[in-house]
């Protein structure tokens, strides 16, 4: 039986050390446990965590609460997978831009949250690694004006795009909302500090795709306000998730950031084998695909996570699957997952 307490093997991996073994996490959302208050999220949350007892946890709040602090409004009796019907929009037209402004990182949903991160930290003793998720703020924006985040497997065509068409007509607003987003998220994450959290899972989506923005719309229009709410970090320590096909992690990696997680089984993508070239000393993270999740596939799940331990067993990196897993993932299918890294 293995002497390493959790944290010591997720800080080992963080030191560029090899463990006894890989830690290994994964998340789901839960839609019937996620609008309820905190400590039902918290509940959902705590009971996964306990139930597969994962190395670390990514808090999988629902994934819509950011939008709701500036106004969109959605209908949770209605789902279409992990997302709820949206029946109002903030941003109708450039001019709604204005209506977005900057807000206190610790009321309304942001509280919420907080709470919910408080009550799993507290639930887990501190012996496990706790990271809440976080926004990008041009993902929030996005939202906003009517759109789904891009990400995963999804077509998510330059045309079309609200964002886009406001950043070539109205830069300028632009710049203001996202300054408003980018300042009252990095309110919220100084605000997680406080809650005994570990740091954040940076949710980049799926906005570094190839072909949406371009490089110099990146540079002005997203980076600075991904940097806004990164350097609100403090000591906290930071994942990165950049989502889906062609999402260039070599973006991030002069982001202040601890760890890069992407989709390495995707098109366009890198593998996380032999990632340390070009990572500059961050700590990659993945390593499954996480389309068998909810097919009934544990065999195929075992099959590709030993692919892959075999593949990083010199090379220290985090064990998770490439995005959160279906909520029709099996129960036969998670064991599996978690169990590969004991054998």
């Amino acid at each position: 039986m293995s002497t390493w307490s959790k944290r010591d093997r997720f800080n080992a991996v963080l030191r560029g050390e090899l463990p006894d073994r890989p830690p290994i996490s994964a998340w789901r959302h839960f839609p019937d446990f996620e609008h309820g208050g905190p400590e039902l999220l918290a509940k959902a949350m705590l009971d996964f965590q306990f139930k597969y007892d994962w190395d670390y946890i990514k808090l999988n709040p629902r994934a819509v609460y950011y939008h709701e602090a500036w106004g969109n409004e959605y209908d949770y009796t209605r789902y279409n997978d992990v997302i709820p019907t949206r029946v109002k929009t903030l941003v109708q037209e450039r001019s709604d831009l204005d209506l977005i402004a900057e807000k206190s990182g610790d009321q309304g949903v942001f509280a919420e949250m907080l709470q919910a991160t408080r009550l799993v930290v507290e639930g887990t003793k501190g012996q496990v690694p706790v990271f809440q998720t976080v926004f990008t703020p041009i993902g929030i924006l996005l939202n906003l004006c009517g759109m789904r985040s891009l990400g995963r497997y999804r077509e998510s065509p330059r045309e079309g795009s609200p964002v886009i068409r406001m950043i070539q007509e109205d830069g300028a607003r632009v710049h203001r909302a996202m300054k408003a987003i980018s300042r009252t998220v990095a309110s919220y994450v100084q605000a997680l500090s406080e809650t005994g959290a570990d740091g954040i899972f940076y949710a980049a989506l799926g906005m570094a795709r190839t072909g949406y923005f371009t490089r110099e719309e990146w540079e002005e229009f997203v980076r600075p306000y991904d940097l806004t709410v990164l350097e609100a970090l403090g000591p906290m320590k930071s994942m990165i998730h950049t989502c889906g096909i062609y999402s260039n992690p070599e973006w991030f990696t002069d982001y202040p950031v601890d760890i890069i997680h992407w989709a390495s089984s995707a098109t366009g993508n890198p593998p996380l084998q032999g990632s340390g070239a070009w990572l500059k000393g961050r700590v990659p993270m993945g390593g499954v695909d996480e389309r068998p999740f909810g097919q009934d596939k544990a065999e195929e799940i075992a099959r590709l996570a030993e692919v892959t331990l075999s593949a990083m067993k010199r090379q220290p990196f985090l064990m998770a699957p490439d995005c959160s897993v279906s909520v029709k993932t099996l129960d036969s299918e998670l064991r599996a997952f978690r169990g590969s890294v004991e054998q």
